[in-house]
């Protein structure tokens, strides 16, 4: 489902992956990067993109050091955004064929 759902935003496989694991519980970049294996570089390019697209949540927990836990949205929430995104190409479209048709 998580596949189909932000399949549709072109979400590689890796930024889903984070995704549902955020959905199970709030994790860390160091936590991710160790479930993961991945770089801490290659684990912020994906946040970083999963929080510009909304689909995550960051809070900064305070203890011998600041840093930043992240969480995912609810399913249902990352629907209704992918919802949305998918209202809006169609939208354009039908404005764009509407003024071709005016052309012709």
């Amino acid at each position: 489902l998580l596949t189909v759902i932000l399949g549709f935003l072109n979400f590689k496989p890796i930024e889903i992956k984070i995704y549902d694991l955020l959905l199970n519980s709030s994790l860390t970049i160091k936590q991710i990067q160790n479930l993961l294996d991945l770089s801490e570089r290659t684990i912020r390019k994906y946040i970083r993109r999963l929080d510009q697209e909304g689909f995550i949540i960051k809070r900064v927990e305070e203890g011998k050091r600041l840093k930043y836990v992240y969480t995912a949205v609810p399913v249902q929430e990352a629907w209704k955004k992918v919802k949305g995104k998918i209202q809006g190409a169609l939208d354009e479209i039908t404005r764009v064929l509407e003024i071709k048709a005016e052309l012709f």
